[in-house]
């Protein structure tokens, strides 16, 4: 092959850097500039300190009773959060069941847990009016329960 195919495109660009001129560039230069020699500021004089006065009795307060105008009406409780469920008739359990404390989260006080009208064990973090909570369950992933015997653990598909 010969070398002129390849030097081609260099031939086309020819033209083009021939019509491009020089600029030429001329530094111009520029003189230091001068600043003032900074002053030193005076230090400012330290403020002079009152003489330690006794301590005073507090000024008299005055209290007022509140006014019964507003509403005395109780805050209404807020919902239970999404997932949670509500306890019907609810038993407050002093003490669960081994079978529900050894399912528990560790660290999670037994107090936190109580038993639902239906007879399954449920666990709480925070006491609402109604109660709710969630289901303690299992290894398997079972509620866990109180059946009629009264013996506790996963509750029976009916």
């Amino acid at each position: 092959m010969t070398r002129l195919p390849r030097l081609l495109p260099v031939l086309v660009a020819l033209p083009l850097l021939a019509a491009c001129e020089e600029v030429r560039t001329v530094a111009v230069p520029q003189p230091a500039p001068v600043f003032p020699a900074p002053q030193a500021a005076p230090a400012p004089a330290p403020e002079p300190t009152p003489a330690p006065s006794r301590l005073e009795s507090p000024a008299q307060v005055t209290t007022a009773p509140l006014s019964d105008d507003g509403d005395t009406s109780a805050a209404a409780a807020p919902r239970p959060p999404a997932g949670a469920i509500t306890a019907t008739s609810p038993q407050e359990v002093v003490s669960a069941p081994e079978a529900v404390l050894a399912a528990l989260l560790p660290g999670t006080p037994p107090s936190a847990v109580f038993q639902n009208g239906d007879g399954c064990y449920l666990f709480s973090i925070e006491r609402t009016e109604p109660l709710s909570g969630y289901p303690v369950r299992d290894e398997n992933g079972v509620p866990l329960c109180e059946d009629d015997d009264g013996t506790v653990g996963p509750r029976p598909a009916s």
